[in-house]
């Protein structure tokens, strides 16, 4: 449960970095999503992520310790599962305009900025106009922490990159 919930946080966090108050059109980065439950056990996911704020799109693909694919578009989500043989279609239909939430986002010091979106404060750290961290605690009290690295912001993501490829073979399970 720990590591559904806050893969899909993940997407929606991917979404609420848009907007005019940090200027971000696009991302392309490393991440390290560190996640700690209420009795301290914790899992560290590694990948990378694509996103772009004009289609709306982004992709996490995870890559330890566990290999996922996460598609994003429009709040509908594509997860493919390679060690499960599986594709999952998903909607998230109370994702809110997330534009406004991070143009909402409050300066909370030089590099530092605070949302709210449901319940949950989100903070972001900044660090020479790049994202450096989002921290937040999730609903279920996961303690969830995204680190990126090797950041290229604003540049051109081909959008075959979000093209959704998926094996003939795989099972199809459909989410409402």
């Amino acid at each position: 449960m720990i590591k559904k919930l806050s893969l899909v946080s993940g997407l929606i966090i991917s979404n609420q970095l848009w907007g005019n108050t940090l200027n971000i059109q696009t991302l392309e980065s490393n991440f390290k999503q560190s996640i700690t439950n209420d009795q301290n056990a914790k899992i560290v996911y590694n990948g990378k992520i694509y996103a772009t704020q004009k289609s709306n799109q982004a992709l996490w693909e995870y890559n330890s310790p566990i290999i996922k694919k996460i598609y994003y578009k429009g709040g509908k989500l594509v997860i493919i599962e390679p060690e499960l043989e599986q594709v999952i279609y998903a909607k998230l239909d109370k994702v809110p305009n997330i534009l406004k939430l991070l143009q909402s986002a409050k300066k909370i010091s030089d590099s530092d900025f605070k949302t709210h979106f449901n319940g949950i404060d989100y903070y972001i750290a900044m660090n020479g106009g790049k994202i450096d961290k989002i921290s937040y605690t999730d609903e279920i009290q996961n303690k969830v922490v995204i680190q990126f690295s090797d950041e290229k912001v604003n540049h051109l993501i081909e959008n075959s990159k979000f093209s959704v490829t998926i094996p003939p073979d795989y099972d199809i399970l459909k989410q409402q």
